[in-house]
């Protein structure tokens, strides 16, 4: 369950045992087309927790502000090598899940943004940031420089949040727009995953220039996303109690064993272990990164 405080941010904690506190908020109206939310958490628990990422087609920016938390991305789970978070770390779309661990107590902040939004705020390809490692002095120019030190040392999440829409205003003048066509694209993939031939042909661009600009703009190739979105679509109806059969015809799947490879290859898990974990919780829980995805399933703890 949440709350809003009188600020306007919305207070959330997890499901499961332990200690996790989270605020959440929109940001700057001005920023709302290329930002879903920032959040602020802090948990306490005595043990490690893992867990599972999954492909949403966002982007997350993660500030840590605590030693203790490890990620990898894609792999096997049970053997996916792990290593420690830089205290900036930007999570592009990708087609394969990731695993966060942490030690049980971790501090930090993360931010959830459209591609296109990254691509503006950032300026630069998407494809910088196939590897989640990143120097925000790089990126976002003096800024980012100490970014992650000047947000620890304030002493609220209102303060911290304020901060980063300052930064990220100040982008807005020089960030490149992306295309039309691209963000038309994406809209009508959303919409309809089952439709990228029809929505390639209305780009009025050729299959190279088409993937070229969403390679540049997103980070996936237009067929990447297709299977993500389509992925997402699919992850609600099975996390709803949808059986499996009639979610693979819904979503345009050629047949349920069609479904199930491409939940494995892109969740690590069958879509009756991803049923198990996500325990009935709807799409925007507050285990999840945002509203109406289903991001994350708890692996331990």
């Amino acid at each position: 369950m949440g709350s809003v405080d009188v600020f306007g941010v919305q207070q959330e904690t997890a499901p499961g045992p332990g200690a996790r506190s989270a605020r959440r908020r929109r940001p700057a109206a001005a920023l709302r087309p290329l930002i879903v939310n920032y959040t602020g958490f802090a948990t306490e628990f005595t043990e490690p927790r893992h867990r599972l990422e999954l492909p949403t087609g966002y982007v997350t920016l993660v500030f840590t502000f605590s030693e203790g938390l490890w990620v990898t991305r894609g792999g096997e789970l049970a053997t996916a090598p792990l290593r420690p978070a830089s205290r900036a770390m930007v999570s592009g779309p990708r087609t394969v899940p990731a695993i966060g661990v942490h030690a049980g107590s971790v501090r930090g902040l993360e931010v959830n943004m459209s591609p296109l939004g990254c691509y503006r705020l950032f300026g630069v390809p998407m494809w910088h940031f196939e590897d989640a490692h990143v120097d925000l002095a790089e990126v976002l120019g003096p800024a980012g420089r100490f970014l992650t030190e000047r947000l620890e040392a304030l002493g609220s999440w209102t303060d911290r949040f304020a901060l980063l829409d300052e930064v990220f205003r100040a982008r807005l003048e020089c960030g490149p727009l992306p295309a039309p066509e691209v963000r038309g694209a994406l809209s009508r993939l959303w919409a309809d995953s089952r439709s990228l031939t029809r929505v390639s042909a209305e780009t009025g661009w050729s299959a190279r220039t088409l993937r070229a600009r969403f390679r540049e703009q997103v980070g996936l190739s237009p067929k990447a996303v297709a299977r993500v979105f389509r992925l997402q679509h699919a992850l609600r109806l099975l996390a709803a109690g949808t059986a499996a059969a009639h979610v693979a015809a819904v979503c345009g799947y050629h047949d349920q064993a069609h479904l199930s490879r491409e939940v494995k290859a892109m969740t690590g898990l069958p879509p009756s272990r991803f049923v198990r974990l996500r325990g009935g919780l709807a799409p925007g829980s507050a285990l999840d990164r945002m509203p109406g995805r289903v991001s994350s399933v708890l692996l331990s703890g």
